[in-house]
């Protein structure tokens, strides 16, 4: 289970109250792989890249910890999270043949930052969710903002990655929770 975060001011209203449920999420599916022997990670982007804050884990006290030293702030490099997302995958596809992961992107679809200078941010991450979606890169992908306020990259994505954009404004961990369970493969990574 591979997470992708947007953790940029453009979460809109509340960035600290959905990042925090997106977070919840993967911690409560952290504690479920802990059992099933499943790993999750955690990619977060802001200002000018993506980190892997969380490399594949089943351990829930390394995701406690990150999850109380994530910053949150700056531009939306949506590309940059794309990309470290399909390479984590890539990587987890080589070690453990077989697997099965799901990358669940959660955004508000804002992207103002470009791996290459001078490129168009937003066709870049459209380019790289259609390679994902050529590489059976299963995904959910979450957009968080308000309905009056949507803009159409969220589900531009997710049309080019094959699946069904969610809006959720509010977002809980629950309902994150639910969708992974509607949407995610027997075994994950």
């Amino acid at each position: 289970m591979v997470f992708v975060i947007d953790t940029s001011d453009s979460m809109g209203d509340g960035p600290k109250a959905r990042i925090t449920a997106a977070l919840g999420a993967c911690l409560a599916l952290a504690s479920r792989a802990y059992l099933n022997r499943d790993q999750v990670c955690l990619i977060t982007f802001r200002g000018r890249e993506a980190r892997l804050a969380v490399p594949p884990t089943a351990s829930v006290t390394l995701v406690r910890q990150e999850m109380h030293h994530l910053p949150v702030g700056g531009a939306t490099p949506l590309a940059a999270g794309l990309q470290k997302a399909r390479e984590v995958i890539r990587q987890a596809r080589i070690k453990h043949r077989g697997v099965t992961p799901l990358m669940v992107l959660i955004s508000d679809g804002e992207a103002t930052v470009s791996l290459e200078p001078g490129a168009d941010p937003v066709d870049e991450a459209l380019a790289l969710a259609t390679h994902m979606h050529r590489e059976r890169i299963p995904a959910l992908v979450i957009e968080t903002l308000e309905h009056q306020k949507r803009q159409n990259l969220m589900p531009r994505l997710a049309r080019a990655l094959g699946v069904e954009c969610r809006h959720i404004h509010d977002l809980r961990s629950e309902q994150v929770l639910q969708l992974i369970e509607q949407s995610g493969p027997s075994q994950t990574s």
